[in-house]
């Protein structure tokens, strides 16, 4: 008989011409083996074939190990034995299960008096929260009472679903991605499936605003189910809403326009029928006022600006490109390439449709511009001074773009910063630029281009800002008071 020690631990022994596999067991889990060494025939001959097989052995035998290290653990065994409890109401002896349970444990003296110890503690958490439970059994009793027996098995189906959708969330149990028999198909469920419809791509933002506008309509209808919504619980939240007389048309058209994607999203994912939600929408008469900015209002605001300001450049930048605000708040100063003219959006998340864009700087801001930042660091905002918020769920132009309304509001300029992409557009309509150019330039070109240019080159974008640009670069008062803020 020989034997050989491949490894700590395990031992091949050879009996005549077959391998044998021995492991001692620690002194500590010899009850649950029920011997002091573990010894099998492997029933080989072949040396090879007996260590692969040692291999398997070896992982058997130390998760029994483990098994048994743990079940000798008095604070795993009381913790098993106090889960184990079933709490009898009214019970002469809460504790009789559990007693016969810590009997049969096998732990030394001192072992079961830690355990009891623990159940005792574990026990009385258990009482505390089953009184908990009874009162909330209590209170779901009586609302259940004013049912009929055939009413309520009408319900229970709804019932239970809701119930299983709060403990899958209470515990965080993966949501299906699809419909499946039994799932709970509540409004909670289609806000679920209204994130997944663009994961990743919402900012932080529109996610809670959208949260909060689905318990606002909760809360008013009080629904729960997904297919008990009908147009006239829309309806009947948005005349709400005009009641209260808290809120201009476009805040309750946001709120409208939320809420019936989110259902939409789930009406569709869980193939029901859609509610008809068309024409819901409230006529906004503020918009008959919105528009191009006058030659007036764009002078009178040229010089009252702060030259060389953060506010003069962003006015600026949006006057001449048409741009969303966030998109030169968020620019840092690697994205101004002066070789070019451009100041290249390079970062998704301050794009409309999380699309890469441009800003063809037109050709007498340029070199102040390159002024403006030389000797910064690459990576510093091109406009530092700018005010940006501190919550990072908010827009990054929030801040700025109440500034801008403070500032209009002071200067008796009847007129909002959006309106500059107005502006340009409308003079972008009546040049000779082509339609898919211009577009490019606004951002209203499609999702899908390749790159920030749209599929055109920087210096074809660039001469068409130029001619678009004409009606302010044209107007040599317009042009000096431009200048005036930027030299």
């Amino acid at each position: 008989m020989a034997s050989r020690r491949p490894r700590s631990g395990s031992h091949l022994i050879l009996r005549g011409e077959i391998y044998h596999y021995r492991r001692v067991v620690p002194k500590d889990a010899r009850r649950a083996f029920g011997c002091t060494a573990v010894v099998r025939s492997l029933e080989t001959s072949n040396e090879s074939e007996a260590k692969r097989l040692e291999k398997q052995h070896d992982v058997e035998f130390e998760k029994r190990l483990r098994e048994a290290k743990q079940a000798s653990d008095p604070h795993g065994v009381a913790e098993r034995i106090a889960n184990s409890v079933r709490l009898e109401v009214g019970s002469v002896n809460p504790y009789r299960r559990a007693a016969r349970d810590l009997a049969e444990a096998p732990l030394m003296d001192e072992g079961r008096a830690l355990a009891a110890d623990l159940i005792g503690k574990r026990l009385d958490d258990r009482f505390a929260q089953q009184a908990d439970i009874n009162s909330l059994l209590g209170q779901i009793g009586d609302l259940l009472m004013p049912l009929s027996p055939d009413t309520l098995l009408q319900c229970q189906d709804t019932i239970l679903a809701i119930v299983r959708h709060q403990v899958g969330a209470a515990v965080a149990l993966p949501q299906t991605a699809a419909t499946v028999a039994g799932a709970p198909l509540t409004l909670e469920w289609a806000y679920g499936r209204w994130l997944r419809t663009r994961t990743g791509l919402r900012t932080a933002e529109s996610v809670d605003t959208g949260r909060r506008h689905l318990d606002a309509f909760i809360e008013h209808s009080k629904l729960v189910m997904l297919d008990q919504v009908r147009r006239s619980h829309v309806v009947a939240w948005r005349d709400s809403l005009v009641d209260t007389g808290e809120y201009r048309p476009n805040s309750i058209n946001q709120r409208l326009q939320l809420v019936g994607a989110i259902l939409r999203a789930g009406w569709r994912d869980a193939e029901m029928a859609e509610q008809n939600l068309k024409g819901i929408i409230l006529p906004n008469l503020d918009d008959n006022d919105r528009g191009s900015w006058k030659r007036d209002d764009i002078l009178k605001a040229l010089r009252a600006l702060d030259p060389r300001s953060w506010s003069a450049w962003v006015y600026l930048i949006g006057l001449t490109t048409g741009v969303r605000m966030g998109e030169p708040i968020a620019a840092r100063v690697d994205w101004f390439d002066p070789s070019t003219g451009m100041i290249e959006v390079s970062d998704r998340r301050y794009t409309k449709a999380k699309k890469l864009h441009c800003m063809p700087v037109i050709a007498c801001l340029r070199e102040p511009l390159a002024a403006y930042v030389k000797g910064r660091e690459r990576d510093a905002y091109l406009f530092t001074d700018a005010p940006r918020p501190s919550n990072p769920k908010l827009r990054v132009a929030h801040e700025a773009s109440k500034w801008f309304g403070r500032f209009f509001d002071k200067h008796s300029i009847d007129r909002v910063f959006h309106e500059l992409r107005d502006t340009w557009i409308e003079a972008a309509k009546h040049s000779p630029i082509e339609r898919d150019i211009w577009e490019i330039i606004s951002g209203h070109s499609a999702a899908t281009v390749s790159d920030r240019y749209g599929g055109k080159k920087a210096d074809v974008l660039a001469a068409s800002n130029e001619k678009i640009c004409e009606f302010l670069t044209g107007d040599s008062e317009i042009k000096a008071a431009m200048l005036k803020l930027v030299s």
